[in-house]
């Protein structure tokens, strides 16, 4: 009788040593597939935001994710991505329903919230104003001198309790000119809500004529995942803004 326990129990250590090396496979081969499977969607997705991302794909084993051809919830991040005609952005997207199908990953729809820092703003800002030599503001939007040979540029602070940007431009950065921005459609809409020299407004007639090439709304639309702005916040460091999107295709 003791013998016989003794090998029953022999025998259950054995089970229970082959289902521990088969889980312990199991595992590994989960680990490298996720890993594998996370980095080449990665390297899809970044080609059009010119940066590297972090794919995290849910809670569901990939193994049956890759079996199903369907991952349900796909976490995207990236920092210093180019957006449009921004640059230098974080952003957070979460994509339901991706499905890789004939060489493309098919999203069901998407969210994300990008954060824009106040130096991509004015570096958005001064390309999308500079450029025209014929440009009274020319000088303002960082096309003039200022101490010791370098460029005036253009500085935005913002003013979140107010929901406005600030830019500062021109010799000593002494003009200041308060935006609201807002969604437009598929724009972001900057309305110029004052302007000044130091302490001193300047008369709208005026500031039109200096202001001639800061442009007046950026262009959001061709995001990628067929994006769309939804609500926009002014924030501490810059803007942060939410956008939605609804199937779309990621081709090679």
């Amino acid at each position: 009788m003791t013998v016989l326990r003794g090998r029953l129990r022999g025998k259950r250590i054995i089970v229970l040593g082959v289902l521990g090396a088969v889980l312990a496979l199991v595992g590994i081969a989960e680990a490298v597939l996720r890993y594998s499977t996370a980095d080449r969607m990665a390297d899809r997705m970044s080609r059009r935001l010119d940066t590297d991302l972090t794919v995290s794909l849910g809670g569901t084993p990939v193994l049956v994710q890759l079996a199903r051809g369907s991952f349900p919830h796909v976490e995207v991040e990236g920092s210093d991505a180019t957006f449009r005609n921004f640059t230098g952005v974080s952003f957070d997207a979460d994509l339901a329903d991706v499905v890789r199908e004939d060489g493309a990953l098919r999203v069901g729809s998407s969210r994300v919230r990008a954060e824009l820092s106040a130096e991509a703003i004015a570096a958005s800002v001064a390309s999308g104003g500079a450029g025209d030599g014929d440009a009274a503001n020319g000088g303002l939007l960082g096309g003039g001198s200022g101490g010791g040979g370098g460029r005036t540029g253009l500085v935005v602070t913002t003013d979140p309790a107010s929901g406005q940007l600030v830019a500062h431009a021109g010799p000593g950065q002494l003009v200041t000119v308060a935006m609201r921005p807002r969604i437009d459609g598929e724009a972001l809409t900057l309305d110029r809500t004052g302007v000044s020299v130091g302490d001193r407004p300047v008369p709208d007639r005026v500031a039109d004529r200096w202001l001639a090439g800061l442009p007046r709304s950026l262009d959001l639309s061709e995001l990628p995942l067929e994006l769309r702005p939804d609500t926009l916040t002014v924030t501490d460091d810059g803007l942060r803004m939410d956008l939605k999107g609804e199937r779309a295709t990621v081709r090679r």
